[in-house]
């Protein structure tokens, strides 16, 4: 597909990435200081997860193109995204993961999608600067759309922490109208 260059400047539909438009076989490694055990971790298994001191995480698995075009594509939202993507939706993304270019590559030459680069936050990606925990940093993702100008929002993640988190910044923002999706494959 063509890019999207006319897109909405007040509409505009966002998705995570892992377990909400894909499942991939992609584990952060847990390692632990002292013993040196070391444990894999689901992204849905990470979203609970205690952080502690003495671990160390390792996030190699989700850098690799290979990995995410290998997983499983979830049809139900990856239908939302295609019907709003030729509607003329803006289509933005917020995702855990820490490199932009590998989900704009992603989106546009395995899933079929040009989405405009400047919409695509992957929060762990240091060029965006966001700080925090996750949630935090995908709040912070999220008011950059508002900033941009979009008054129309619905999000779309499988991680019900930061559901929560967009409904806050949705009553925080009455006068825009912000929806929040948790994602269940």
């Amino acid at each position: 597909m063509s890019t999207n260059e006319g897109y909405s400047k007040s509409n505009i539909f966002i998705f995570d990435i892992d377990d909400t438009l894909v499942i991939t076989n992609a584990k952060i490694i847990v390692t632990d200081i002292d013993s040196g055990e070391t444990l894999s971790l689901s992204p849905e298994d990470f979203n609970s997860y205690q952080s502690n001191d003495k671990h160390v995480l390792n996030f190699d698995e989700f850098k690799s193109l290979e990995i995410l075009k290998a997983g499983k594509l979830i049809e139900k939202y990856l239908k939302v995204l295609e019907v709003n993507y030729k509607k003329g939706n803006a289509i933005g993304v917020i995702t855990a993961r820490d490199e932009q270019d590998l989900i704009f590559t992603w989106l546009k030459e395995h899933v079929g999608f040009h989405v405009d680069k400047k919409l695509i936050f992957a929060v762990n990606d240091p060029i965006h600067g966001f700080n925090g925990n996750i949630a935090a940093k995908k709040k912070q993702a999220f008011t950059e759309f508002i900033n941009m100008g979009y008054v129309n929002l619905t999000f779309f993640d499988d991680d019900k922490e930061n559901i929560k988190i967009i409904k806050k910044v949705a009553k925080e923002n009455p006068d825009l109208k912000i929806k929040a999706v948790r994602a269940k494959h």
